[in-house]
């Protein structure tokens, strides 16, 4: 799952064109609602960062823009109304000039985001960078998904159809 995670990571920015590209995840905290960090692959400097929660009390219009649009386009997230929240504590200390984040969801229910994030400089988003980002959350959730369930440490192994115990074990095979 990390391995997964990480190359995941390091092929979306590539794939956008971006500095930073991370995977979260929706979870409930006592605050609320968040959004957890599974992964965030940084190109500047080409190696996995710790990113904190987002916590939608903390950052409402975040995530008022997110759930709303199902994106949030920012070429200047340091002015942008839905991402200034983050400028003082994420922004700023990280030279994060622009975002570029899409829901991800799993048979209709909203799992988390695609985060692509651009430093040094700000880069205008283009349509084909979010149809792209869009495409890979269509294409990946559900692998997506199951990484996450492992990354918590959830057993997603296959289990047995029946009970391996004398009475239950198939005997002989049946013709097709």
């Amino acid at each position: 799952s990390p391995r997964f995670l990480e190359a995941f990571t390091q092929q979306m920015a590539t794939h956008i064109g971006c500095s930073r590209a991370g995977v979260w995840v929706f979870t409930e905290v006592p605050e609320g609602r968040a959004l957890r960090c599974l992964a965030m692959y940084d190109g500047v400097h080409d190696r996995m960062v710790r990113a904190t929660d987002m916590i939608s009390a903390e950052v409402g219009p975040y995530f008022d823009a997110l759930l709303r649009d199902g994106c949030v386009v920012a070429p200047d997230a340091r002015s942008h109304p839905a991402t200034v929240g983050f400028l003082d504590e994420y922004l700023l200390p990280l030279d994060v000039h622009s975002v570029l984040d899409v829901c991800v969801s799993v048979n209709g229910r909203l799992f988390g985001t695609f985060s692509c994030e651009q430093v040094g400089a700000p880069v205008a988003w283009t349509q084909r960078q979010l149809q792209a980002l869009r495409q890979i959350g269509a294409r990946a959730s559900l692998s997506l998904m199951h990484a996450a369930a492992s990354a918590a440490g959830l057993d997603t192994a296959p289990a047995a159809l029946w009970e391996s115990s004398a009475p239950n074990r198939l005997t002989q095979p049946a013709p097709f």
